[in-house]
């Protein structure tokens, strides 16, 4: 070492730079994901996997090894790792997930219970029931009660916690039979139209129609017939879908708009509006994922972009890709078009009014609904109830009661499934069943 003390500073200096510089560097490199691999003496790279679960505090094991609990983030080489998300009394959740480095993944897994518990939510006989469009209220016709002025039309509020839910009576059955009528929920939920139809030997009839409010008792009696306005109503009514689903299809790449507007039936969007559900009207080539390409990340489960005629898909809006849903079904007798203009003419048809119902009413058309938290779909088969991840994966079995008209919808909150089931009751005996998924 020197003795010129001017030299000796330039050297402390410089070292002092050098180390900065270094450890600056190697506090990147960390940050990154580069680890020492002490086998083979080099810095490698390596990508974080973010594992994460509702309900939380369940068991990760990766690879066949017990690695860890979520919510946790762990640094790994890159390669493809099979994670496997358990917890007691659940079912469990698995997926292939490839780690890349210096790139984050996810392993986000939403638990379903083994055992649900079941609480009825309507007594004696439900028929009828009607959902309205964001969920959160159900429509049914009560019968079968030992009060003659309790039987009629009632509205169930599925949101919220479960002991503030509200039941609002619209009508007695008294004078009309409600359980016979097409229940028709308005766009804005403030209203339901009641129509009455009389089926002949090649068409069915309108006999009758009432627009009825929501918000508390309607007098029957005195309730005007509608029949006539019909045409004003649906050209109202399906202006509204067209202001709420124009917006939402311009969010798509061109290529998916054209398909769900012209070569596709039975269109739903997730509750989040970031997937569509929709089933194809003919054989058809998707172009490649440019969406995907720019990303550093997605999901890697494999893609379906050769749709084929019938089969239903779901597209993610956030990655572009595209997943076939082998397990969902449609419905041979009602094919959703999904409505981007009011007709000029509106027809006060049967076939128009089933049109109106089936935009948000998804069972009317097929055995899927969406989940709350958009990540997941509801199906109904010859098993019951399930519910399979959006890219066709997890499939878990909620319950094995059947549900009457394939009514199994989740509450806004996802805590809750409703169906109108036959739970411990007298045969062709049905009311809404409520299914804990917490």
């Amino acid at each position: 070492m020197t003795k010129n003390p001017k030299a000796k500073r330039i050297i402390i200096n410089l070292l002092i730079v050098l180390f900065l510089a270094g450890g600056t560097t190697a506090g990147i490199l960390y940050a990154k994901g580069y680890r020492p691999n002490l086998k083979e003496g080099s810095l490698q790279g390596s990508g974080l996997l973010n594992v994460t679960s509702y309900p939380k505090s369940a068991r990760v094991i990766i690879n066949d090894k017990l690695t860890t609990v979520t919510d946790d983030k762990l640094y790994l080489y890159p390669a493809n790792y099979t994670i496997k998300i358990e917890k007691d009394g659940f079912h469990p959740w698995t997926k292939t997930v490839p780690l890349k480095s210096e790139l984050v993944s996810n392993a986000d897994a939403r638990l379903f219970p083994i055992i649900n518990a079941t609480s009825p939510l309507t007594f004696y006989q439900a028929s009828n029931t009607a959902i309205n469009p964001d969920c959160s209220k159900i429509a049914y016709v009560l019968t079968k009660s030992p009060i003659d002025t309790a039987n009629g039309l009632y509205v169930h509020s599925s949101s919220g916690n479960f002991l503030t839910s509200q039941y609002t009576q619209l009508t007695d059955n008294t004078t009309k039979d409600f359980s016979k009528a097409l229940l028709i929920w308005s766009p804005d939920s403030t209203q339901i139209l009641a129509v009455f139809t009389e089926k002949t030997k090649t068409t069915e009839k309108i006999t009758s129609a009432m627009l009825l409010s929501t918000k508390g008792m309607n007098n029957i009696k005195t309730q005007a017939d509608v029949t006539l306005r019909l045409p004003i109503i649906i050209a109202q009514w399906q202006d509204e879908y067209a202001k709420i689903n124009l917006p939402t299809i311009a969010l798509y790449p061109k290529y998916l708009s054209d398909i769900l507007t012209n070569k596709a039936y039975n269109v739903f969007f997730s509750p989040d509006k970031e997937k569509v559900l929709y089933t194809a009207s003919g054989d058809l080539n998707l172009p490649e994922n440019e969406i995907g390409k720019a990303l550093p990340n997605i999901n890697a489960t494999p893609e379906s972009r050769n749709l084929i005629k019938d089969k239903t898909y779901v597209f993610d809006l956030k990655e572009g890709t595209n997943y076939a849903v082998p397990s969902a079904s449609n419905s041979a007798s009602l094919k959703k078009i999904i409505i981007t203009s009011s007709d000029a003419t509106p027809s006060a048809s049967v076939d128009t009014l089933k049109q109106l119902k089936a935009q948000t009413e998804t069972y009317t058309v097929g055995n899927f609904s969406w989940y709350s938290n958009s990540r997941q779909i509801v199906i109904t088969n010859a098993d019951g109830v399930s519910i399979v991840d959006y890219d066709g994966l997890n499939m878990t079995n909620i319950t094995y009661v059947q549900p009457q008209a394939g009514f199994a919808v989740s509450t806004p909150d996802g805590s809750r499934l409703i169906l109108l089931t036959n739970i411990n009751q007298k045969q062709d005996t049905y009311n809404l069943i409520s299914s804990d998924l917490k």
